[in-house]
């Protein structure tokens, strides 16, 4: 998961680079005041969830109206008509009473199976390469709730059309007091003015349920997003409370509660994390203000597995929020969640690696939210750090992915050069630094292929002390995962260790020592970083792996024959005009410039 982003065009010869393009990822800040930003005020996403909260009780009081009004009018048929003066009744009369009875029975029936419905769960396709997003839930949804309404206003018309017709077209003497038996016509009487008032309530019911159901989707759907959902769930939410539980308990549904319960549930059906943000912006933004960062960390410790996906999930969907860098409760909650081997391991990561690449973005100068200590000691950078060294279940192209973020902070960078001097008396300045990293990746490379390495720069003790060193030893990590025998590393991984290798040593300021590195990886770049088959790639991942690949001069990839989904756009997939034109922006070369490898 990371944020949208916009590559930035580089100007210059083939070959040049932008050293701040190189460090940011050639993005640029989201404007915060802008409409594409879709940034809603919280305190709207309440208004109109009150709203539709107001609807869901008028339409629940009305059908709960009925059915008191259908018990009334079965009981009395049961008791008064069919116990008591049945054998005063017409013949007519007793076989529509009768039929009144039990249709209005199947009627109060159907409504109750199709509200009942929690079991129900659309879940999108769960392969990679099957992926679709068509969010079917919805529709689902709505299609039953049409059915079972449509249904219950079918049958309460045609039992109001049955009993106009008995009043008023087939007029019986049981109907009038001076022919009938002794209140045999008053308790006729009594019995067609409850089922008129019921089957009428019943349709008025059904119609607002399926206008008010189809308002709030209209409602959700108006800022141009067609799969957002959250108000017409809330609303359907609140309807199916009152009429299961009885209206009072609608109280006890927070709609704070219930947007975690949303979010969960979308992760649930296997929606992508960033098609979970879009379809549920806005709510996202009302959570985070109202509240929500408390939840999410309570959520965190919890016991509930989707719970803490959703609130670890949650730290990456609130990468624009005002002040979000202020919250380190939250994000020591989530340091605790990535030493699992599940999928809230995953969320975690997903969302550190989405909140670096945003921070990395906004020059400040301020103390990077993930270097900021945890009482007692440690602090997020630290802990991914070890992760990337500890040999954990986690899937590795996560672990990597959200290191690679982390470096594209220059305040990251100096942090990991200034932890080499804990292993020297001697403060070690950037090049000196670099010329290590530069003799350790050498000497990884020469011991792949079985050659001798050359004379070291420095005497092997101090290079040994150096090699102890965090930096040291995450740049021999990165370049495991690079080499030809970690053939198991998917190739997403690769793209992100050779990306996060390339940050750490272009930081040294060494323009001679960073050539010689580049020189050294070339030849695991060239096969390494190649096309491999895969269900389909992101557009950071185009964005990564040419930048890797213009560092060591090798020429751009045919992006075109594989699949590139816009991830921050509801997954599309993207065109080969699109692809080319970030292939371009990355490198600032035209196809002229370098050919297109296959």
């Amino acid at each position: 998961m990371a944020p949208p982003s916009n590559t930035t065009q580089t100007n210059g010869q083939t070959g040049e680079r932008s050293r701040q393009n190189v460090r940011t990822g050639g993005r640029s800040r989201p404007c915060r005041g802008c409409p594409s930003s879709d940034i809603r005020d919280p305190r709207n996403f309440e208004r109109q969830a009150s709203k539709a909260q107001t609807r869901a009780l008028l339409a629940a009081a009305l059908h709960k109206l009925s059915g008191v009004l259908g018990i009334i009018a079965m009981t009395w048929a049961t008791v008064v008509l069919l116990g008591g003066v049945v054998g005063n009744l017409s013949t007519w009369d007793f076989y529509l009473v009768s039929a009144l009875l039990l249709i209005e029975s199947l009627r109060l029936f159907i409504i109750q199976i199709f509200i009942a419905r929690r079991g129900i769960l659309f879940r999108e396709k769960r392969h990679p390469a099957e992926f679709e997003f068509t969010d079917n839930q919805p529709s689902l949804l709505s299609s039953l709730s049409f059915v079972g309404q449509a249904l219950s206003g079918s049958i309460a018309i045609a039992c109001l059309f049955l009993t106009a017709y008995r009043i008023y077209i087939r007029r019986s003497p049981t109907l009038s007091l001076e022919n009938g038996a002794r209140h045999v016509a008053a308790s006729l009487w009594i019995f067609y003015i409850i089922v008129i008032v019921n089957f009428t309530i019943a349709i008025l019911s059904a119609v607002l349920h399926l206008l008010f159901r189809r308002f709030q989707r209209s409602i959700d759907t108006s800022g141009g997003n067609k799969h957002a959902n959250s108000l017409a769930i809330f609303y359907g939410t609140i309807y199916r409370t009152a009429i299961e539980h009885g209206i009072t308990q609608t109280a006890k549904v927070e709609l704070l509660d219930f947007a975690f319960d949303k979010i969960a549930s979308d992760l649930r059906r296997n929606i992508r994390p960033l098609i979970v943000r879009t379809l549920n912006r806005e709510m996202i933004t009302y959570m985070y203000e109202s509240n929500g960062v408390v939840m999410a960390c309570q959520y965190l410790k919890g016991e509930d597995l989707w719970k803490r996906i959703a609130a670890a999930s949650l730290q990456g969907f609130w990468y624009e929020e005002a002040r979000i860098g202020t919250k380190q409760d939250l994000f020591w909650s989530l340091r605790e969640r990535v030493f699992s081997a599940g999928r809230d391991a995953d969320a975690s990561l997903n969302s550190i690696e989405c909140l670096a690449r945003y921070w990395s973005l906004e020059r400040n100068e301020g103390p990077h939210p993930f270097l900021v200590d945890i009482p007692h000691g440690g602090n997020v950078l630290d802990t991914i750090v070890n992760l990337m060294l500890m040999e954990t279940r986690s899937t590795v192209h996560f672990r990597v992915r959200a290191f690679e973020a982390c470096c594209r902070d220059l305040r990251v960078l100096n942090h990991l050069y200034r932890q080499v001097d804990q292993h020297f008396k001697q403060p070690m300045d950037k090049r000196k630094i670099g010329r290590y990293l530069v003799e350790l990746i050498d000497k990884e490379v020469q011991k792949y292929y079985g050659e001798e390495r050359g004379k070291v720069i420095e005497s092997d003790e101090c290079l040994a002390k150096f090699s102890n060193s965090n930096l040291a030893r995450l740049c021999i990590k990165l370049s495991v995962l690079l080499s030809p025998e970690s053939e198991k590393v998917r190739i997403v991984a690769r793209i992100y260790s050779a990306r996060a290798l390339m940050l750490l040593l272009q930081h040294c300021d060494d323009e001679t020592h960073e050539s010689k590195a580049a020189s050294a990886l070339k030849k695991w770049i060239e096969t390494r970083i190649i096309l491999e088959p895969y269900p389909y790639y992101a557009k950071a991942d185009i964005e990564a792996a040419e930048r890797v690949r213009a560092w060591v001069g090798l020429r751009p990839l045919s992006w075109s024959s594989v699949t590139i989904r816009d991830v921050a756009n509801l997954s599309n997939v993207m065109s080969p005009e699109d692809i080319q034109g970030i292939v371009e922006s990355v490198r600032g070369i035209s196809d002229a410039d370098h050919p297109v490898e296959a």
